[in-house]
């Protein structure tokens, strides 16, 4: 393994000779290398191992030295970490307490109407709940307008960068925030009302099922595309959502779907125009295999959440469903059915089966193009301005195919 870049067998009682391509492993990371007191981390001018008690004595000293410099560390990073996060729980107070009354509603209408409207936040007109906030429908008497509402509490929330973000877009995928307000130590975003609600409520909670048929789910996929290649090429910054999932897509009376909650999202700066770097963030089911290892990423984050939309909308299960077997999601159960089913129509959505050949065989091209934006690595993953333009092939393709007909 002479490749190896690191490794840690701390605390495993190991003995005898390590391989001396590990020596410079060991010399950077000693660390990985203790509670082992009986391995030999030094070597003679031959590379033997020392076996001398005189070895094991320097090996166990230097054993301590590590663990106290480990310890130290940690204690001094835990004690900074605590100061800078008090200090920005202060800061964030006082800038919202500055800001206590800040407000910009659309025309005729204002916070006291929207309270009224909505019986004092009464849980009969929450339309949605999320790690943001929770989501009000509202109508008021001086408006002919539907309002959605969404209600955030400023503790816990970068209020400040969302309405930012917000700010910056105008796409029609993608929701517009009408107006503002800041009150009282919550956050209020008012959008239009999307009728449709969620596709995740069409897709599963809808009562009786909705039927789907192509076109529709073409709509919705080409939407959320079109909308995410918008915020990852066009915009400057450059935003990644960072929670792309179907909770998350509104969809109005036709089922023109637009991308919401932007409490997540990530603005890119020129200066780290390739990443950016991120704890783990997300919604189980729809989070790249990259935030489990690495704190730098890309739009394909994006991408690889908009794979997995497009597989709960071909196959109608939850991107970690109750019918899956442990430990699958739903792109590794899908790749598992196309290794163990000829016929690939078979696990998807049971309507796809009543539909023309024709409109089956853009399904599979659907699957086909849900596969590529979830594969493992994320260079290996389309961009969203690939994924339009493939949405446009297949739909023009099918438009010659009937004009030939």
């Amino acid at each position: 393994m002479i490749s190896l870049y690191f490794v840690n067998i701390s605390f495993n009682h190991l003995r005898g000779k390590l391989p001396s391509v590990w020596m410079r492993i060991v010399a950077s990371y000693p660390g990985s290398f203790v509670g082992n007191p009986e391995l030999c981390l030094l070597g003679d001018e031959t590379g033997n191992c020392q076996e001398t008690e005189k070895g094991n004595s320097r090996g166990r000293v230097l054993a301590g030295i590590v663990i106290a410099v480990v310890v130290s560390v940690a204690l001094l990073y835990t004690l900074v970490v605590r100061r800078l996060q008090k200090k920005h729980s202060i800061d964030q107070t006082v800038l919202y307490k500055r800001q206590s009354r800040t407000e910009d509603l659309p025309e005729n209408l204002k916070i006291e109407d929207i309270i009224r409207a909505t019986e004092g936040w009464s849980e009969k007109y929450i339309i949605g709940r999320g790690k943001h906030g929770t989501v009000y429908r509202t109508e008021t008497s001086n408006s002919r307008n539907h309002w959605a509402v969404k209600k955030v509490n400023l503790s816990s929330t970068n209020f400040k960068l969302e309405m930012r973000t917000l700010g910056l877009i105008r796409h029609r995928n993608i929701m517009r925030m009408a107006g503002y307000c800041i009150r009282d130590g919550y956050g209020f975003i008012v959008t239009e009302y999307m009728p449709g609600g969620t596709l995740f409520d069409v897709l599963h909670q809808s009562q009786p099922r909705l039927v789907l048929n192509w076109d529709t789910r073409y709509r919705v996929a080409f939407g959320i595309a079109h909308g995410l290649s918008y915020l990852h090429h066009d915009c400057v910054p450059q935003i990644i959502h960072r929670d792309i999932k179907s909770d998350n897509i509104l969809l109005d009376s036709e089922f023109e779907p637009r991308i919401g909650d932007f409490g997540m999202a990530k603005l890119v700066s020129d200066e780290d125009s390739s990443s950016t770097r991120s704890a783990i963030v997300g919604t189980l089911g729809y989070i790249a295999p990259e935030n489990a290892y690495s704190t730098r990423l890309t739009e394909k984050c994006d991408v690889y959440s908009y794979g997995v939309v497009l597989l709960e909308m071909l196959c109608r299960k939850l991107p970690v469903d109750p019918s899956f077997e442990d430990g699958l999601d739903i792109v590794s159960w899908t790749r598992r059915n196309l290794e163990e089913n000829e016929e690939y129509i078979c696990f998807l959505d049971e309507e796809i089966s009543l539909w023309t050949d024709d409109e089956q065989q853009r399904a599979l091209a659907l699957l086909e193009l849900a596969l590529q934006c979830t594969q493992s690595m994320a260079d290996t993953r389309p961009s969203m301005r690939d994924v339009v333009a493939s949405l446009i092939s297949l739909n023009d393709k099918h438009e010659k195919s009937i004009n030939n007909t």
